[in-house]
């Protein structure tokens, strides 16, 4: 069981309830985002680390054993070869293309600053009014943009030619 006394993490992000209706109730509904945005996160930070480090480990295994593979004599050796070669390329294609090790920090930063935004939000109010709540939502935003240029700062898009 996770925090929050959610069932285990499966593939898919967490199964969400619909959110309260922010007009009736801002501060339940202000509850309710974060709660899913800290799941969210938790959840998307720790398949990035399971897939930054799987990926590591095959392709270090993968890479070790590739000259053994090579100078021994065997059946298919060319196919095993050329496979086990192909599989390396590939992990290593994808971690530089999904950059999942970046993400992973990126994305348990991100929980921890919407982490300390709630955890002062619930400390400082003691009785959640609209006015707080609205701060609190406002805040989240900010975080996340602050996440999304994080994330894009380093990547490179083609330029344009005119």
């Amino acid at each position: 069981m996770r925090r929050d006394g959610e069932a285990p993490m499966t593939f898919r992000p967490p199964n969400f309830k619909k959110l309260p209706d922010f007009t009736a109730d801002l501060p339940a509904f202000a509850e309710a985002y974060v709660t899913r945005l800290r799941m969210f996160y938790d959840s998307r930070a720790s398949w990035h680390r399971r897939l930054y480090r799987i990926s590591g480990i095959l392709v270090i295994l993968s890479g070790a054993i590739l000259p053994v593979l090579a100078t021994a004599h065997y059946p298919h050796k060319e196919i095993v070869v050329s496979s086990i070669g192909v599989l390396v390329a590939a992990l290593t294609g994808l971690r530089a293309f999904y950059r999942w090790d970046q993400s992973w920090v990126v994305l348990r930063q991100t929980e921890f600053l919407i982490d300390d935004a709630y955890w002062a939000w619930k400390g400082n109010t003691p009785n959640p009014d609209a006015k707080t709540a609205s701060e609190l939502l406002q805040a989240l935003i900010k975080i996340r943009q602050s996440e999304a240029e994080t994330f894009f700062k380093d990547l490179t898009f083609p330029s344009q030619h005119q």
